[in-house]
């Protein structure tokens, strides 16, 4: 009687082990449909705005590239006549643009994203008057850039404020002014550019550097290590993956750099052009009335700067990825 009870209670177990097994099997199933149906009903706005926004228009433009503006056939005249105004040896506006925006990228690389840095880690100190410091960079991420670029204009036009006191000094002045020479008009505004693009950098930099473990800072301290070493051996390793991400995105802007020429020169009176106000200028006219004629190009221009673009952008994500991330 004994043994027919142990052999029944084991029987019982078994089968309760198998019950609870196949309860908590299907309680995992359902969590796991309602975490895949919380990820899918989250990403499905995003997914669809990207599919008409960014996939359709995009798949549009590089169809609008292969297409004769005429009768809509199969070319591939699109892509001659850029070749054409990319080396035209007079009036190459296209060449001229292109110029520009490498100017403007390269600024973005070797200035703004260095001096970002340096910014960004004398606020991380905290610095004599940094609050002051801190609203003034942050002042063009507030203020819209018309009213920007009409306080600046105003500063150094010939009869500005800037202008007056060098004039007092006896130092001569151009009567046409920064914004009204050739030779000046882009420098000026590449300047206007690097001053008020610090903003991004130094949010990103600031944060990362607001994670960096105070212990290390200050044994480092207690060891003698001055601020050019602690920012440049210690600093920059440890925010090295939000560095290099910011990198790899101002990579991506490479031929789409720009500034604000629409408000400085919107005629391109002084040479200031951009290959991203080119392709402004060609798709909506001169005077904002429409260049319908002039979609095909423009979309040829768009494909051939972004197969350009890719394998450098590529490669400086391989070079960046070389370097290993500090872990703390």
């Amino acid at each position: 009687m004994m043994l027919k009870d142990y052999l029944y209670e084991r029987e019982f177990r078994a089968f309760s082990k198998k019950r609870k097994a196949k309860a908590t099997s299907t309680k995992g199933v359902l969590n796991h449909r309602k975490t895949a149906f919380f990820i899918v009903s989250l990403l499905f706005i995003p997914v669809l705005h990207w599919l008409i926004f960014w996939l359709f228009v995009n798949f549009q433009s590089i169809i609008l590239a292969f297409q004769s503006p005429l009768d809509g056939s199969f070319t591939l005249d699109n892509f001659s006549q850029f070749w054409e105004k990319l080396t035209a040896p007079v009036g190459n506006i296209l060449g001229l643009a292109l110029k520009n925006t490498l100017l403007y990228f390269g600024s973005s690389i070797l200035i703004v994203l260095p001096i970002s840095l340096v910014i960004a880690y004398f606020l991380y100190k905290k610095i004599a008057g940094y609050r002051f410091f801190r609203i003034i960079f942050f002042l063009p991420a507030i203020i819209s850039g018309l009213a920007l670029v009409t306080a600046f204009s105003a500063l150094i036009s010939p009869t500005g404020p800037i202008m007056t006191f060098i004039k007092s000094l006896g130092i001569p002045v151009d009567p046409q002014g920064l914004l009204g020479n050739k030779s000046t008009a882009t420098g000026t505004i590449l300047f206007y550019t690097i001053f008020t693009g610090f903003t991004t950098n130094v949010l990103l930099f600031s944060g990362a550097m607001s994670r960096v473990p105070t212990e290390v800072l200050e044994s480092a301290r207690l060891e003698g290590c001055s601020p050019f070493r602690e920012l440049v051996e210690i600093i920059f390793p440890l925010i090295w993956p939000t560095f290099s991400t910011q990198l790899i995105f101002t990579m991506t802007g490479i031929f789409t750099a720009s500034g604000p020429i629409l408000l400085f020169d919107p005629n391109n009176k002084l040479d200031t052009i951009t290959i991203s106000y080119w392709i402004f200028r060609e798709a909506y006219g001169k005077f904002g009335g429409g260049g319908v004629s002039a979609y095909n190009i423009v979309s040829c221009t768009g494909l051939c700067f972004t197969l350009a673009g890719f394998p450098i952008i590529m490669l400086a994500r391989k070079l960046t990825d070389k370097v290993k991330a500090v872990e703390y």
